[in-house]
């Protein structure tokens, strides 16, 4: 025996019926007309092949039948009910997932914070942040494993995304204490024949802050170098020397050290990586627009306080 084709209007007439017990209150649930339920009904009926109602004098009487139908009716309006709950919830973002990478320098401290403030504000995602290096978080979002990603340096891959988000300035940053604490503005001069921390040769940052110097012919010493800039921050803190530190770091080490601006700037650049191919998910777009608007108003003029996400790159 086959199983009967059933029409959800139908169903939905037949648990109309059996709430209301009258034809006439169905129909009015319904916003439809009372003969327009009691056709419903017959055709549901003669799909299933037994009666469902007596009809006497205009009122519909549940059989046996009807009452063991309906409660199968229900369980199944229920299972409705929590698909259109969970429809609703991944509509106001309160539900869902979000994997997000950086690198060390934002996953230890500036994601936590920005992270910590969208799951305040979207109760009910899964978020999972994770810490690496720029070829790897750009190699996790390009497999699916992580939905956006935060660099500095651009790595070119075909199955990803880079979106430049802003263009900010490093910050010199010098021991408590030190004669340059309570400079405004710090110059190449003012780091002659000091003790630099550097990152390593290989880096861009490297190459940039080096280039700077070069053109104000002035020298340092570069005694020490570390890829990570909490390890620069570290060395500086403990007065190994001064250095140039990416705007992120330097927003969290206000208590360790004395940061300052220096001039000329060297640019740091930050990336946004999502994948190429697949499209955010809407909390992944609400993250995403989050992130920019926070580093807008980080880079607006007069920001004193890094409270928004600048991705910094995998030597940092």
């Amino acid at each position: 025996m086959t199983t009967p084709s059933l029409r959800i209007r139908q169903i939905e007439a037949f648990r109309a019926v059996m709430q209301r017990h009258t034809v006439t209150r169905a129909a009015r649930d319904l916003h439809i007309s009372q003969p327009a339920v009691s056709r419903l009904i017959a055709d549901l009926e003669e799909r299933i092949g037994f009666v469902l109602f007596e009809r006497q004098q205009g009122r519909f009487t549940p059989t046996a039948q009807a009452r063991v139908l309906y409660e199968e009716v229900e369980r199944a309006f229920v299972g409705l009910d929590r698909v259109a709950q969970a429809a609703e919830q991944i509509r106001a973002m309160r539900r869902g997932t979000l994997r997000v990478a950086g690198s060390p320098a934002v996953a230890l401290d500036l994601l936590p914070e920005i992270v910590t403030r969208f799951s305040h504000a979207h109760p009910g995602v899964d978020i999972t942040l994770l810490a690496h290096s720029a070829s790897t978080v750009v190699d996790k979002v390009a497999s699916g494993q992580c939905d956006v990603g935060l660099i500095a340096e651009p790595v070119p891959h075909p199955a990803v995304r880079g979106e430049r988000l802003a263009e900010s300035a490093m910050c010199c940053i010098v021991p408590r204490g030190h004669r340059l604490a309570r400079k405004r503005v710090v110059q190449p001069a003012d780091l002659r024949d000091e003790s630099f921390i550097s990152f390593p040769p290989s880096f861009e940052a490297r190459s940039a802050i080096d280039r700077v110097f070069v053109e104000a012919g002035v020298s340092r010493v570069l005694s020490i170098e570390a890829q990570l800039s909490r390890t620069i921050v570290a060395f500086v803190a403990n007065g190994a020397g001064v250095a140039l530190i990416d705007p992120v770091t330097a927003a969290y080490a206000g208590q360790r050290v004395a940061v300052k601006p220096f001039e000329p700037a060297v640019p740091d650049h930050f990336y946004l990586v999502t994948s190429a191919s697949q499209p955010l998910s809407m909390i992944g777009d609400a993250f995403c627009a989050d992130l920019r608007d926070a580093f807008a108003r980080m880079h607006a003029p007069g920001s004193t306080r890094v409270d928004s996400p600048l991705p910094a790159s995998n030597r940092r």
